[in-house]
């Protein structure tokens, strides 16, 4: 019986190989009102030091919720990237919509998003815009006529969604 007992408490004690969909939606539902268009615009001007109020505003949202569900040093940071890249996303996809540009063709293009290949954010490549203006000319949109503020969108849609699955997969 002994025995028993201490591989329940065992079992209790460890956190699970995989989150449960409340553990990673914590930080998301916890968020104040536009924090995710603040990050948003940090992924898009790629200015980490001017974004650093932005970038630690989110820290001590991630690390509140990393705490709750006894999350290690290397997890917290992971979900710091999920949930950077998770919001990101989620600011961007309107922004996209706005200039014309389907985040879902994105996606497609670049086997990435939920379901796909995702490759790590270290893999992301000026090629990667190429494969999206090919997808743009293939649906019947000129890639031209896109401005530099929406291929500085879909730079960061990339980013963003490279940085959510980096996080998802080293969070366990």
């Amino acid at each position: 019986m002994l025995r028993t007992g201490w591989a329940l408490l065992a079992l209790v004690a460890s956190p699970a190989a995989a989150r449960p969909p409340e553990a990673l939606a914590c930080a998301l539902q916890a968020a104040p009102a536009g924090l995710d268009a603040r990050l948003a615009d940090v992924i898009v001007s790629r200015d980490t030091a001017r974004g650093r109020p932005v970038l630690d505003e989110l820290r001590v949202l991630t690390d509140r919720c990393a705490a709750d569900q006894f999350l290690s040093e290397s997890q917290r940071n992971a979900y710091f990237t999920y949930v950077l890249g998770r919001m990101g996303r989620d600011a961007l996809d309107a922004r996209l919509g706005a200039a014309g540009v389907s985040s879902a063709l994105i996606d497609q293009a670049l086997d990435i998003g939920p379901g796909n290949a995702n490759n790590p954010a270290e893999k992301v490549t000026e090629g990667d815009l190429r494969l999206v203006a090919d997808a743009l000319k293939d649906a019947g949109h000129d890639p031209a006529k896109v401005t530099s503020d929406g291929w500085a969108l879909i730079t960061a849609w990339i980013v963003a969604t490279a940085n959510m699955f980096d996080g998802l997969r080293d969070l366990d």
